[in-house]
């Protein structure tokens, strides 16, 4: 068997690439005790596309024998790399084609300056084991909640509002400001991707100034991101309200540093997930004031 080539990723192999993703990920539910029914064909997520339109550098895929066998995206946020998606077909996990990958992901992010490396890891130990030699350490949870009609009516009702307060849409600038203050770093260029695939953001506006947003797209909430918690809360709170019927059924990823906000959810019926876990060089921003869009763009 020749030995594995790594490359960048070209436009018109992103299905093959996400092929890949769809199988490793399916491995590893089944080795955690899920089903083991194969997956049906998932249409490449857009934020995956959106992923390789921003960072083409950064993304990377293993090829042997003709055949896409592995995949490593990252992602560059200001001094911030973001470990994206990293995935080995089942096959050919143990034979060096992810730490290949993962040293062509890090040495872009060092060829653009970063300070800080990220990640959301499974609970697989060899994937962590990798990170923390490359220099993240585990810092939390971060679990996906899903919630019925019937919880996001009970989380608004707990949000509330007080006579200084009102919803409104948000301007988008509004939203680059505040998450610019919360992450760390302006997010221009993903919240413009999450508002052309179809996301409205929610504001809270306290005194005259926007002290929260939350984007909601489809089921999905996030980002979002706060002033303080309260605000944070009122936001997604709204957000998950917000669209035809009331609301409906919602879905978001929320870090375990958000505390008060993980409480509300779990309290008002929201359905905890199967963790993730965030790990990171050391901590940036105000990680309890920003709900992430989702694993792939954070």
């Amino acid at each position: 068997m020749s030995e594995p080539h790594i490359r960048k990723v070209q436009l018109d192999e992103l299905e093959e690439v996400w092929r890949v993703h769809v199988a490793s990920s399916h491995d590893g539910m089944v080795r955690r005790g899920g089903p083991a029914t194969p997956p049906a064909d998932r249409p490449v997520a857009s934020d995956a596309r959106a992923g390789l339109a921003s960072d083409p550098d950064g993304y990377f895929c293993a090829v042997q024998e003709g055949q896409i066998r592995g995949m490593v995206s990252a992602l560059v946020r200001g001094r911030v790399w973001y470990l994206s998606m990293f995935f080995v077909l089942p096959g050919d996990q143990g034979r060096g084609l992810g730490r290949a990958l993962l040293e062509r992901a890090l040495a872009y992010g060092d060829a653009r300056g970063t300070e800080i490396r990220c990640t959301l890891a499974t609970l697989d130990p060899r994937a962590q084991a990798r990170y923390v030699m490359a220099g993240m350490a585990p810092r939390w949870p971060i679990y996906r909640l899903d919630g019925d009609a019937a919880a996001v009516t009970r989380l608004k009702a707990r949000a509330g509002l007080d006579p200084r307060e009102r919803e409104r849409p948000c301007d988008p600038g509004a939203a680059e400001k505040l998450t610019a203050e919360v992450f760390g770093h302006g997010r221009a260029a993903d919240l413009a991707h999450v508002r052309g695939d179809g996301g409205a953001a929610v504001a809270i506006e306290r005194g005259g100034e926007v002290a929260a947003f939350a984007y909601r797209r489809g089921e999905r909430i996030g980002p979002a991101a706060g002033r303080d918690e309260t605000a944070l809360l009122q936001a997604v709170a709204a957000a998950a309200a917000a669209g035809a019927g009331g609301g409906g059924s919602v879905t978001m990823r929320v870090p375990g540093a958000c505390t008060s906000l993980l409480e509300a959810l779990v309290s008002c019926g929201f359905r905890l997930g199967v963790p993730t876990l965030f790990m990171a060089s050391r901590p940036f921003g105000r990680p309890e004031l920003y709900l992430p869009s989702g694993p792939i763009l954070y």
